[in-house]
C-alpha cells in the first residue's frame, strides 16, 4: 500500500502518543518535527491528520460539561473562582468533540479522543488548575487503557478513578502534580 505523505503533512504516531510535521519524506522513511526534536519513522508507523480536523480540534474550546445539572453547583459565569466549581471536566464522548471526517477510522477516532484529553491537560497546566476530570465511558475499556499509558508517561500527573457517585466507572481524575515546560 502506497503511503502519500508529503512535506508540510501533519502526522500522528501510531505506536506511541504523540504527533508531528512531515519535513522530508524518502520512500518509506518519514522524518518528522516533533516539538524541537526530528525523528524518522516508517510511514506504516505513522497517520495522516485531516488538516481541517486538526484546525476545528485547535479552535474548540475545551468545555467544562454538567456544571448545570449538578446538586448545589454554581451557575457558569456566577463566580470569577472557577475552583470553586471543582475540576474542570472533559467529556471525551465522540460526539461530544469536534467533529473528524466521516470516513475515520476507529484507530482516528481513539487518537482523536486522545489528543483532545492532551490539549485539555496542556490548558488546565496553562491555567493553573490542579485537577481534572477526563470522562471515557464505559465500553472495551481501550480509551481508558490508552488514557492510563498516555499520563504514566507523564511524572507531572497522577490519576485514579474519578468519582463514582457523579460519573459511575466513566472518568479517570488527573492531578497536576507540576507544570511542565
Amino acid at each position: 500500500m502506497g503511503h502519500l505523505f508529503q512535506v508540510g503533512d501533519w502526522v500522528t504516531f501510531l505506536d506511541e502518543v504523540g504527533e508531528g510535521k512531515v519535513i522530508t519524506v524518502r520512500g518509506e522513511d518519514v522524518e518528522v518535527l516533533a516539538g524541537e526534536f526530528t525523528r524518522l519513522f516508517q510511514a506504516h508507523e505513522l497517520i495522516h491528520r485531516d488538516e481541517e480536523a486538526v484546525r476545528k480540534m485547535a479552535q474548540a474550546p475545551v468545555k467544562q460539561k454538567d456544571l448545570d445539572v449538578r446538586p448545589n453547583a454554581e451557575m457558569p459565569g456566577a463566580s470569577s473562582q472557577p475552583a470553586k466549581l471543582g475540576p474542570l471536566e472533559i467529556d471525551l464522548h465522540l460526539h461530544e468533540l469536534p467533529p473528524l471526517h466521516r470516513e475515520a477510522t476507529a484507530h482516528e477516532k481513539l487518537l482523536h479522543q486522545l489528543d483532545h484529553a492532551r490539549r485539555a491537560i496542556a490548558e488546565a497546566r496553562r491555567r493553573g488548575d490542579r485537577r481534572i476530570v477526563l470522562i471515557h465511558g464505559n465500553g472495551s475499556g481501550r480509551l481508558r487503557h490508552e488514557l492510563e499509558q498516555m499520563l504514566r508517561k507523564d511524572a507531572g500527573l497522577r490519576y485514579f478513578d474519578a468519582s463514582y457517585q457523579l460519573f459511575g466507572q466513566g472518568a479517570l481524575e488527573v492531578e497536576i502534580l507540576h507544570r511542565s515546560k
